[in-house]
């Protein structure tokens, strides 16, 4: 119950941004530019501060793989699927990366901090990175070899490892490791902004819904559901049941 009464809120401001768009109190410009600015700023500073509070020595392998390994199976699954459904090109690419490249940034870091608060998105910022990496290496893979272009598999790669959120994974890891202390009246600042980031991502992900899309490719996209909300979850509870991760540390 716990976990419906923190999931229910997060769908209704969804839906709520939804509202917004589509009475048009929210312009198309808007709505692209605040996207751009909470991946750029917000949403960075969100995982910087929490793995700059976290205490690195609770943060297992375990746990990094309770993520990797899941998501790995659920790779290998959608990729038989998609033969047997005989999807080609890049709508094959597309239905094997929607199976495990869930918005994690945007509805995952809500889900962590409604349900466990501070601390457990202290622990959840750092393996939040690590998937965020996991899952687009994983998507770029599946789209360039379902699209069979290769060429730009480096640059591709490069783009990955500097985007905003990786970035700062890697600086308040390497911060962190070199306990290279941050000043508070700094990191107060950078809190500020990143206390801005869950609600206005939840506002833009209502305002980026578009029933029309979801018409023309809801067999695919009830199938990568399926798998991302159900068969993955369900797979990563059963890792941390078989090792006896401790609850608290199953991030969503």
């Amino acid at each position: 119950m716990d976990i419906l009464k923190t999931i229910a809120p997060i769908f209704i401001i969804i839906a709520f941004g939804y509202a917004l768009r589509s009475r048009k109190m929210l312009s198309d410009d808007f709505v692209s530019e605040a996207n751009r600015f909470v991946f750029r700023l917000p949403l960075p500073f969100l995982i910087f501060t929490g793995i700059m509070k976290a205490n690195m020595k609770d943060m297992g392998w375990l746990s990094v793989l309770s993520l990797v390994i899941p998501t790995a199976i659920v790779m290998a699954l959608a990729l038989l699927l998609a033969a047997a459904a005989r999807y080609r090109g890049g709508k094959r690419g597309s239905f094997i990366q929607t199976t495990f490249h869930g918005n994690v940034t945007y509805v995952g870091l809500a889900v962590i901090f409604y349900l466990l608060g501070d601390e457990g998105l202290e622990k959840g910022s750092l393996l939040v990175g690590i998937l965020i990496l996991f899952n687009n290496a994983g998507a770029v893979l599946a789209l360039s070899l379902s699209s069979g272009k290769h060429s730009n598999m480096m640059r591709t790669a490069l783009s990955i490892l500097t985007t905003p959120v990786i970035i700062a994974t890697f600086a308040a890891l390497a911060l962190a490791f070199l306990k290279v202390a941050i000043p508070a009246v700094v990191m107060k600042s950078i809190t500020i902004v990143a206390n801005i980031a869950l609600p206005m991502a939840l506002i833009i992900i209502g305002c980026s819904i578009s029933p029309e899309t979801l018409k023309k490719t809801i067999r695919p996209a009830a199938l990568a559901a399926a798998f991302k909300v159900i068969v993955l979850p369900a797979l990563a509870v059963l890792f941390c049941r078989v090792f006896a991760i401790d609850p608290k540390d199953q991030q969503p």
